[in-house]
């Protein structure tokens, strides 16, 4: 059997965690009206001119590669929407003109997961137990198992054997990367001094459980191909010992709790929706690092004949302005401002540390009592 009594077991569990990913405010917009601000839309937002790190040279040069068509204008500079880092445009743009396209075969989805040589029967089994929900599950597993890869690699000067290795090397896997502040990289302490008795507490503790329960079942997927990478000893029968031997429990995988925090932070945070039904989910490079505005000025959608995502500018655009995607409208009802925060680690349109906002018990996160 590809997954373990042990972990059937845990997956029995999993059935009562996927309802937050397939049902919940996290449920993607699909690509075509997932349209991106973190200021008065009033104003134009222009990136600072110091240059990106090499590693998103490094991604342009990746995507370009692979069939991406990228306008000469474009560069990745510092964001002026918060920090991080972020598109802009070196010239002057017209309104609708092509800014970049991203093939299919350069976006991550879950076709890539199921056909993984290691792992992909074996996540596969796990959608097929746990329903849809656990297609968020089974990705972040993914990306962490090709992260994990790829810093192994990394040593022996080879990280190129990584099909995606430019793209991963780009996202938030720690706390602070590309000013990511997700509550996911927060402390138990933090959680517990900052955000307890707000409107996002319940919320971001029922995650924080959930993506721990996910690191159990994902050690039974994912570490046995991570281990023998490394030259550990793996069991080929995982849950049989002798009478007369006392099992050994074996220590968790090196590295894989925090590696699977980003990585679904990223799914969480940068995954749009993908096929006809909505169940899956994809991550498409370059479009994924545009800064957030409720006012975007780009727009963009797949091309039904190939699935290449294609982003145009909405509006006309000046030189040195900054690209912006619309994440989630922030009109929607069910995506108020404290939630917004949930789940991409950032309240539109602030500017100031969210600790600075919940030692003050900002009514953004804490329901205002009525005057009488």
């Amino acid at each position: 059997s590809i997954i373990t009594p042990t972990l059937i077991i845990v997956m029995t569990f999993l059935k009562m965690i996927t309802a937050l990913f397939a049902l919940s405010p996290y449920a993607r917009h699909q690509i075509h009206v997932f349209d991106t601000q973190l200021f008065s839309t009033s104003e134009i937002a222009t990136a600072t001119t110091r240059p990106a790190p090499q590693k998103y040279a490094n991604l342009l040069d990746w995507l370009t590669s692979q069939g991406a068509e990228i306008n000469s204008a474009l560069d990745i500079q510092e964001s002026s929407c918060g920090g991080g880092y972020g598109a802009v445009v070196t010239e002057n743009i017209p309104n609708d003109e092509l800014l970049f396209t991203i093939p299919r075969k350069a976006c991550i989805t879950m076709n890539n997961v199921w056909t993984d040589i290691s792992c992909g029967d074996a996540f596969k089994e796990l959608v097929k137990k746990a329903g849809p929900g656990a297609n968020t599950v089974c990705m972040a597993g993914y990306l962490a198992k090709e992260y994990l890869m790829m810093q192994e690699k990394d040593k022996d000067d080879s990280s190129s054997a990584i099909l995606f290795g430019p793209y991963l090397a780009t996202l938030p896997w720690e706390r602070g990367v590309n000013n990511q502040e997700h509550t996911l990289y927060w402390s138990n302490e933090d959680i517990e001094l900052l955000l307890k008795g707000s409107l996002s507490y319940q919320e971001a503790k029922d995650l924080r459980d959930e993506v721990q329960l996910a690191a159990k079942i994902m050690e039974g997927i994912i570490g046995p191909s991570i281990r023998e990478y490394r030259g550990e000893t793996v069991s080929s029968v995982a849950d049989f010992s002798w009478p007369w031997e006392k099992k050994q429990p074996q220590e968790p995988l090196d590295g894989l709790a925090k590696t699977l925090t980003g990585a679904f932070v990223s799914v969480l945070t940068r995954s749009f929706q993908d096929g006809e039904s909505g169940d899956e989910e994809k991550l498409v490079p370059l479009l994924d690092m545009l800064q957030h505005s409720d006012e975007p000025n780009v727009r963009h959608a797949m091309r039904k004949v190939d699935g290449t995502v294609e982003v145009r500018a909405r509006r006309d655009l000046k030189a040195g302005e900054e690209l912006l995607n619309q994440y989630r409208s922030e009109a929607e009802e069910k995506m108020p401002y404290h939630r917004f925060f949930t789940r991409y680690g950032f309240v539109p349109g602030i500017l100031e540390p969210i600790p600075n906002l919940l030692r003050d018990k900002s009514p953004i996160f804490f329901a205002q009592k009525a005057e009488v």
